[in-house]
Parts: structure tokens; sequence; C-alpha cells
């Protein structure tokens, strides 16, 4: 993965990218009534899926977006074996929708 961001950040198309924390250390805030937060655990120990990181890419299409989330998602686990975890892709908003 070090290698393969590198090789992202080489071609330009990297704009940034952050690992997270694990799920154990995420909490859930809502504003109260008042507007002051309240915060809990969360996500809770029974979801299986968390968002681990996020890379932000600069691509001239879709397709080559797909490209790289799959390249992603075949990262090595254990001995080796390709991951195939699922890739979520979104486009970064540069406005609200205009539905708003």
């Amino acid at each position: 993965m070090i290698r393969f961001a590198k090789e992202l950040k080489d071609s330009g198309e990297l704009v940034g990218a952050e690992g997270l924390a694990g799920p154990e250390q995420a909490r859930i805030v809502r504003a109260s009534k008042t507007g002051a937060p309240e915060v809990t655990d969360g996500p809770y120990p029974e979801a299986k899926e968390f968002l681990a990181g996020y890379w932000i890419v600069d691509v001239e299409s879709t397709e080559r977006a797909y490209q790289i989330a799959a390249r992603a998602s075949a990262a090595p686990g254990k001995g080796g074996v390709p991951l195939n975890m699922p890739i979520e892709v979104r486009e970064v908003m540069s406005a609200p929708p205009v539905d708003m």
C-alpha cells in the first residue's frame, strides 16, 4: 500500500490520504436540544465494516477512480492473499447539490 500510494503521488493523482484510528476509539456526536455536543461510544462492536482511512485522488474519469479502488481492494492480507475488501468511491463535492 505504501508503494501504491507513492505511485499515485508520483503520477500527480494523489491529493491526500489519512489512516483513521480503529472503531474502538470512535465516538458518535450529536447536537443536544441546546446545541451542546452529546458524545456516545460507537460504532458498536458488532459492526463488521468500518472506515479505516481515505484517499483523495484527482483523476480524469470515474473509470480511473474505479481502477485505483480495485487495486486498493486487492491489498495483500495474511500470507499475501488479496483482501478484496470493499472500497467506497465518492466524488468530492464542490458545492451543495442543486436540489438543496
